[in-house]
């Protein structure tokens, strides 16, 4: 959606408690520099923004500080505005011509929930009749967009955080053909689900977990590090976890049992996120479930990319999209 020729740029996430960011002004990933700094509540609800002055001045200062700016910058697409949709077009079409026909079909024989969607189409096997759009709400998109460049940025890249995490995934070999993986991405205040087919995305959800932003308190270790931690009775915020492991679990079965009776079934998850209770998520996922279960923890990263952490997958799976 955006263009540029512009060869530095940062890569940014935004989320209800932190703004995390990778600055690279040459293609060695490893001499990036990391950034992260504490977000006050009220600023964003959930992923989407709710207050664009005062992240605009933070923002500001951020940028001042880090001394990035005319920077290109790319950023995620809300995980919780995003959706997938399968869809059908003439087998003659080249997978160049896709997104143009969806433009042409919104409306009539393709429908969404929302108007003036951005868009995006991944064609999986050219000329076979069928693809995948990718679709979100413009006015969240704009919205970041706008403020990064009203502060001498230039909005380059948005992408499906998801997609991101693939994409690193992809990059580091994590992936056996045929295998299927259900792929848990968790932040405090949410979990992405995915499950990825090497070369085919089948499904993609996004869940709250509906934990009031005031309960969570943060403190900066450093400029590349911050701690949030839960202010009161830790259960309390457990329980809504067992929630949504339990939830997953019905997602394994209608994987399994509704599109495949049973003749096909998720064969490992993946878990990985900047949730401050990863550990134990994962440990109630293994005591719970039979499926294999790989837990991207930092020691995973590090052995590709020393400097960076398990927090960090989706901003450099941003940074290798069409990367330099």
């Amino acid at each position: 959606m955006f263009k540029s020729k512009k060869k530095r740029f940062i890569a940014l996430e935004v989320n209800a408690y932190i703004i995390r960011a990778i600055v690279l002004d040459s293609p060695d990933i490893n001499q990036a520099t990391l950034y992260e700094q504490p977000l006050q509540a009220g600023i964003m609800d959930g992923d989407v923004i709710r207050d664009e002055m005062a992240l605009y001045d933070i923002l500001k200062d951020l940028i001042k500080g880090w001394g990035i700016k005319r920077y290109d910058v790319r950023f995620f697409v809300p995980d919780s505005s995003v959706m997938m949709k399968t869809f059908e077009h003439p087998k003659e079409l080249s997978s160049s011509k896709l997104k143009g026909y969806v433009e042409m079909e919104l409306g009539r024989t393709i429908h969404l929930p929302f108007s003036q969607p951005l868009i995006d189409v991944y064609d999986e096997k050219p000329n076979d009749g069928e693809a995948t759009l990718f679709a979100a709400p413009s006015e969240d998109i704009f919205k970041m967009g706008g403020i990064l460049d009203d502060l001498s940025l230039h909005p380059t890249i948005s992408d499906v955080r998801t997609l991101s995490t693939i994409r690193f995934m992809e990059k580091v070999k994590t992936f056996v053909a045929d295998k299927s993986y259900l792929i848990t991405d968790w932040s405090i205040n949410g979990v992405s689900i995915s499950i990825y087919t090497p070369g085919k995305l089948e499904f993609l959800r996004y869940q709250t977990i509906d934990s009031p932003t005031q309960n969570w308190q943060s403190r900066q270790e450093n400029e590349k590090d911050v701690m949030c931690f839960y202010d009161g009775e830790i259960e309390e915020y457990r329980s809504l976890l067992i929630d949504q492991i339990a939830e997953i679990d019905r997602i394994l079965n209608f994987y399994r049992f509704s599109l495949y009776k049973g003749e096909k079934a998720v064969d490992e998850i993946i878990i990985l996120g900047d949730s401050p209770e990863i550990d134990y998520i994962t440990s109630e996922m293994r005591a719970n479930y039979g499926t294999p279960i790989q837990y991207f923890d930092d020691a995973t990263i590090q052995s590709v990319y020393p400097n960076f952490k398990a927090k960090h997958v989706p901003l450099l799976g941003l940074v290798l999209k069409e990367a330099f």
